[in-house]
């Protein structure tokens, strides 16, 4: 066990605050702070399509290229579709637009059918000039995407709730979660750096409120696994040293207590170092219960692990009284 709790400065959250505040890292594993002025979308769109969910970027990348479709197919009717080859005159605004859509698109990227050609000057302009803007869009899309593929993001899974327990079968009290890799593959050299937020409320010389976080980094049964194929749950004991020591539920309740969690770890299918954030609130702890292991060997002598169990509780044993 390695015994390393103590009492430590602003880890660079803030400590001092005019009124009580929200959690400090929010269930995604976000900082839950509003940041403003901060560099716009114009400025930093690569980390801005590096960084938001698959389905908004899809439909951005694609709304920008069939944007600038229809923009040149707009400029072809402008200069006059029978100066393209393959067109057919028709008297339909909608036919010229849709012929001169896929005209686009086919310059766009280069495909060129050959069923479709410029014949005048102007139209040669144009096709030339959308021709590089696609070039240079396909590289700008397939760097975006070979960004998104190759960042290292880890897949842990947190219990939803941490436990205030016993110690496996002793009366020791203890602070338990338990996480998991969602994903195949092993993660390495997994280390756990835990620490404890506890809010208080003062009052300054001049009689006005404030509110002050005070920050522990707590000791663990185990801080670091070599391997993490199964689960691991990451245990603090409630000893004197410990700041959640005579501390009931309720009262990290009203003094927003919080655990912070920070996970390293390497992932060999990235090749280098991954970090998961997490934090349980006070609402998130729960007494009386323990972790159901989530994991069983069948007759072939194979491991079976249930990703999906690493939230199952249940109750702890009633003790029996002896004669």
């Amino acid at each position: 066990m390695s015994d390393k709790t103590s009492k430590i400065q602003d880890p660079g959250v803030g400590v001092q605050y005019e009124h009580e505040t929200k959690r400090i890292i929010n269930p995604d594993g976000s900082f839950n702070v509003k940041r403003i002025g901060t560099a716009n979308f114009v400025r930093d769109a690569y980390h801005w399509l590096i960084t938001i969910n698959w389905l908004p970027f899809i439909v951005v990348i694609g709304s920008i290229i069939i944007t600038t479709n229809v923009v040149y197919a707009f400029l072809y009717m402008a200069c006059g579709v029978e100066h393209i080859t393959g067109v057919f005159q028709t008297n339909s605004l909608w036919d010229e637009f849709v012929q001169a859509f896929f005209f686009s698109v086919q310059t766009f990227t280069t495909v060129g059918y050959g069923a479709m050609s410029p014949q005048s000057h102007a139209i040669s302009l144009i096709a030339s000039l959308e021709a590089f803007n696609g070039l240079l869009l396909s590289a700008f899309s397939t760097g975006i995407l070979y960004g998104r593929f190759s960042r290292p993001i880890s897949k842990i899974i947190f219990s939803k709730n941490a436990l205030l327990t016993k110690f496996k079968n002793t009366d020791k009290d203890c602070l338990q979660f338990r996480v998991i890799n969602k994903r195949e593959n092993t993660l390495l050299n997994l280390e756990a750096s835990v620490y404890v937020s506890i809010q208080q409320k003062q009052v300054d010389a001049n009689g006005n409120e404030e509110f002050r976080r005070q920050f522990y980094d707590i000791s663990l049964e185990r801080s670091n696994i070599m391997f993490m194929p199964l689960s691991w749950t990451i245990v603090h004991m409630i000893d004197e040293k410990s700041p959640l020591y005579n501390l009931t539920l309720q009262d990290l309740i009203h003094q927003h207590g919080e655990v912070l969690i920070v996970l390293k770890g390497f992932d060999e299918t990235f090749g280098q170092d991954t970090y998961t954030y997490h934090s349980y609130f006070a609402t998130d702890f729960v007494e009386g219960r323990r972790f159901v292991r989530n994991f069983h060997v069948d007759e072939a002598g194979d491991i079976i692990l249930n990703v999906g169990d690493v939230h199952l509780t249940d109750k702890l044993p009633s003790k029996k009284k002896k004669k």
